[in-house]
C-alpha cells in the first residue's frame, strides 16, 4: 500500500510537463534509493508519509514511535509556547503531555479529537496524578470548540514536534529532564499511563 503511494505520486509528477524532481528519505531523514526504499516498505514501525513542495516530490519515512532527548533550547520553546497559548503557568518539576491534533474532515461520525478530550477514564487519572500537566493541542487556524483545547497559534508545538501530518492525533510525553516518549498516528488513550513509566 505505502508503494502503491508513492507510484501514484509519481505518476502524477511525469504526467506534468515539467515534471518535479523525486526524493525519498529514510526514518532518519537520510536520502535512499529506489532498492532501499522497497526494502523498508515491509517495515511495520515505520510510515510512509508523501507531499509535495515547490521543487519535488517527497516520499519520507517516519518512525511511528520515537523515543529520545530534548535540547535545553527545545525545552524552553515548548514550555513558552504552551504557556502562551494556555495562559497557565508551567511547572517545569511536572512531567508534560501534549495530544496534537491536525484538522481532519468530521463527517460522518465526528472528528478524531471528539473522542479523546472526553475520554472520561483517561480524564480520572490525569485528577489522581497531579504531576502531570497535559495539553490537548490543535495545529494553527483550528479553532476547536472545547475550552481546555488550545491552538498552536504560534505553530511552534507542530514545528518542533509533529512537523508531519499524522491523521487522528499524536502525543509526546515529556519528563522534567527533556526525556521524552513521541507516537504519531492514531493511538489509544489507555497506552499513556504505561509510557509514561517506561521512559522515566
Amino acid at each position: 500500500m505505502k508503494y502503491i503511494l508513492f507510484i501514484l505520486l509519481s505518476l502524477n509528477c511525469f504526467s506534468q510537463k515539467n515534471s518535479k524532481a523525486q526524493y525519498l528519505f529514510d526514518e532518519n531523514d537520510q536520502l535512499i534509493s529506489q532498492d532501499q526504499f522497497k526494502n523498508k516498505l515491509n517495515d511495520k514501525k515505520i510510515e510512509l508519509i508523501t507531499y509535495e513542495i515547490d521543487t519535488a516530490f517527497i516520499g519520507r519515512f517516519l518512525k511511528k514511535k520515537d523515543i529520545g532527548i530534548l535540547s535545553s533550547s527545545e525545552k524552553i520553546k515548548i514550555y513558552n509556547a504552551l504557556q502562551n497559548i494556555s495562559t497557565k503557568k508551567i511547572d517545569d518539576s511536572k512531567t508534560i503531555i501534549i495530544n496534537f491534533f491536525y484538522k481532519d474532515n468530521p463527517e460522518p461520525n465526528g472528528s478524531c479529537i471528539d473522542y479523546y478530550v472526553t475520554d472520561k477514564a483517561y480524564r480520572k487519572f490525569l485528577e489522581n496524578n497531579t504531576s502531570l500537566n497535559q495539553f490537548f493541542i490543535t495545529e494553527k487556524n483550528y479553532d476547536y470548540k472545547n475550552k481546555n483545547v488550545y491552538q498552536d497559534k504560534n505553530d511552534i508545538i507542530r514545528a518542533t514536534l509533529f512537523k508531519y501530518k499524522f491523521a487522528c492525533g499524536n502525543y509526546i510525553i515529556i519528563h522534567p529532564n527533556g526525556n521524552f516518549y513521541r507516537k504519531l498516528g492514531e493511538y489509544k488513550q489507555e497506552e499513556i499511563p504505561q509510557n509514561l513509566i517506561n521512559i522515566e
